[in-house]
């Protein structure tokens, strides 16, 4: 059975992204992570995103080293690793806003978990995972200096 490895990292976006931008990337990631067997979460708020990648561990990987070559964000920081036995994530979803388009909440893949307050699967309850993402839905990041972040990273 090939090892399951899932990766919670943070990073803070350069430019104030639109809805239509943050659209294209969760069409160009679903495309790509489905293409690789990586499941998991983005959430996009306050200018910062945070990501939980999950499936075998040399995808994952791979994945993450692309992602910290991305030049649409900087600070990219690794705040969780760990070994799973199953996924937690059934394919992969973006939550972002509060998008008032009707077809942006209708996009494949969009997730209402940064404003329906929707639960995550139960099978993440206890993880790291599960504490950084509630952590990161729970905070207006739009002023949170980058010091204060390190909050998270030790929280994990």
């Amino acid at each position: 059975m090939t090892q399951l490895t899932s990766l919670v990292y943070m990073s803070v976006a350069v430019d104030e992204m639109t809805d239509d931008q943050l659209v294209a990337m969760l069409r160009e990631a679903r495309l790509r992570n489905d293409a690789l067997g990586v499941s998991g979460l983005l959430l996009a708020k306050g200018g910062r995103f945070m990501q939980v990648l999950e499936g075998p561990s040399w995808s994952v990987e791979d994945r993450f080293a692309a992602i910290e070559r991305d030049t649409r964000h900087h600070g990219v920081k690794s705040l969780s690793r760990e070994d799973i036995d199953t996924r937690r994530f059934d394919g992969w979803s973006m939550a972002f806003g509060n998008p008032s388009d009707l077809e942006v909440r209708e996009e494949p893949g969009f997730s209402t978990f940064l404003t329906e307050r929707s639960g995550l699967p139960a099978d993440l309850a206890g993880s790291p995972a599960d504490w950084l993402l509630r952590w990161f839905r729970g905070r207006d990041l739009q002023d949170v200096p980058e010091e204060r972040m390190t909050l998270a990273r030790h929280a994990a």
